[in-house]
């Protein structure tokens, strides 16, 4: 098929900026400017048992998932980075909650070579003991600013990829009773984050087993396992014969309190001690996973802008639907483009082109073809009796 196109894009929307110049980021607000740009967000555990961890994500993989989503591959004009601390530090101001110890660490954002612009964003510490995971994540999401480092994300961005990293070795202490975990998973959805999180899950007794997305309820399991021969320096394992809990093996109850977040979402859950027990190998999966992720624009479980995305569709005389909820309608004879994702399925790549037809006054989808991989599936479309031509 020719190249006249109509591309259905995914939607993301996100902001991060310094509240010194503005305010704070509206969620639900589209993204109007031209850059292609990624929000990451992190939610750093603050306790004293922390310190290497928090060197490995100020060192190595931050700096490597920006230098990354840089390259032509990925094509990001801006990546910007949101981080907050929690078990250190003051309560969070007037919150009204007892002992949360959360703080901001500000906003910033990478250049090419993966160098922050503000390295105080990542300056956590080490030294504190009570860590509500849940309260900091609500607080990190409300802490986002509509502008950083002078660019308003709304206005800069033409579409913002958002992010979101929690890393603890702790399961959750309770310090806001008001909050649920199905209540956190909807706001990280609402919000359109994609959540992660590194923490204190052995995946099946194998330091190798690096990370886990956890799907079907928890029934679909996919395993990342480390393989220094593999293009990705890894490869998956699927699993769908066992409840995740029945070989991931969380600290007390991280399963229930960060693990069941991740589930079925475009997230997933990595062990931290295969992160401090060979930093490198982590570091080649995790920095893979990520990237990948981030540029697809797995927004929640719905594909980008969490609550706000739609299904999407074409037909009638046609009309198209975008899953940004935006509609056009084009009543010409060509061969359209309707989606094309070279790395669906693990870059077996997926692609949908149409062919429509001229009838009178207007035209209809007369024939659609699918490829997934070297796999491809033709439609083709009929005209009701009473509109044929004639």
């Amino acid at each position: 098929m020719n190249k006249h196109g109509l591309l259905l894009r995914l939607c993301l929307s996100i902001g991060l900026a310094t509240f010194a110049h503005g305010g704070q980021f509206d969620y639900q607000s589209p993204a109007t400017g031209s850059a292609k740009c990624a929000l990451i967000n992190v939610i750093m555990d603050e306790s004293g048992s922390m310190d290497g961890d928090q060197e490995f994500m100020r060192v190595t993989a931050l700096p490597r998932m920006a230098r990354a989503l840089y390259t032509p591959t990925y094509g990001y004009n801006d990546v910007f980075l949101c981080s907050s601390g929690f078990g250190h530090g003051s309560d969070k101001g007037n919150a009204g909650l007892d002992n949360v110890r959360w703080r901001s660490h500000g906003c910033t954002a990478y250049n090419v070579h993966g160098v922050a612009a503000d390295s105080s964003v990542t300056a956590w510490q080490s030294s504190g003991q009570v860590e509500d995971g849940w309260a900091a994540m609500q607080f990190g999401m409300e802490d986002v600013p509509d502008n950083i480092v002078g660019k308003n994300l709304l206005s800069h961005c033409s579409t913002i990829d958002k992010n979101m990293i929690l890393v603890t070795d702790e399961d959750r202490d309770d310090r806001d009773s008001t909050l649920s975990a199905t209540g956190v998973k909807n706001s990280v959805k609402h919000n359109g984050y994609v959540l992660n999180v590194i923490a204190d899950v052995d995946i099946d007794s194998d330091a190798d087993n690096i990370g886990l997305k956890i799907a079907d309820g928890g029934n679909s399991n996919t395993i990342y396992h480390a393989d220094s021969s593999a293009p990705k320096k890894y490869v998956t394992i699927v699993d769908t014969t066992r409840s995740y809990k029945d070989f991931a093996d969380g600290f007390k109850d991280t399963n229930t309190h960060y693990s069941d977040l991740v589930v079925d979402t475009w997230g997933a859950v990595f062990n931290i001690m295969s992160m401090r027990s060979q930093a490198a190998v982590f570091a080649d999966v995790f920095v893979a996973i990520k990237v990948l992720e981030i540029s697809e624009g797995s927004g929640g479980s719905s594909g980008g802008c969490g609550e706000r995305c739609e299904n999407s569709e074409g037909g009638g005389d046609p009309h198209f639907t975008t899953w940004k909820n935006e509609h056009y309608e084009y009543h010409g004879q060509c061969d359209l483009v309707m989606m094309s994702d070279p790395k669906f399925a693990d870059d077996l790549g997926l692609d949908i082109h149409i062919r429509t037809k001229i009838v009178r006054y207007w035209s209809y989808i007369k024939s659609v073809a699918i490829r997934i991989g070297n796999d491809i599936l033709e439609i083709e479309g009929t005209l009701d009796e009473d509109d044929a031509e004639p």
